[in-house]
């Protein structure tokens, strides 16, 4: 039983340390373009992924949106960096700027609704 446990943990090991993000898979340039953003591999591949260059990625870093989940989730829906911005200020959430932008709205800040008059 302990022999068991002691291969399973090796293995178990082994598997993480394979399976750690590398720049294998990328050129010298992006490489170094994904560098310059301060990205590292594991993000440069998960961007790389989901269709984000590093190019793509310094639009988003330019208005200062850089969490991977927002920059990779409005930029599937179709928002450039600089419109994505403009909804996030405006506080609005991605179903609801989905939903205004089809029906040819564009984004102003919303209304404190807590606030009655």
């Amino acid at each position: 039983m302990k022999k068991v446990v002691m291969i399973l943990i090796f293995s178990m090991i082994m598997f993480a340390c394979s399976s750690k993000p590398t720049w294998d898979n990328m050129s010298e340039e992006a490489i170094s373009a994904w560098k310059s953003f301060g990205v590292g591999a594991e993000l440069a591949n998960k961007f790389s992924d989901n269709q984000i260059s590093p190019e793509l990625y310094g639009e988003w870093k330019a208005v200062d949106l850089t969490d991977p989940e927002i920059v990779i989730s409005w930029n599937e829906s179709k928002f450039s960096a600089i419109s994505a911005k403009s909804w996030i200020t405006g506080g609005f959430s991605l179903d609801e700027a989905v939903e205004n932008r089809a029906k040819g709205l564009s984004p102003v800040k919303k209304a404190d609704s807590s606030q009655s008059q």
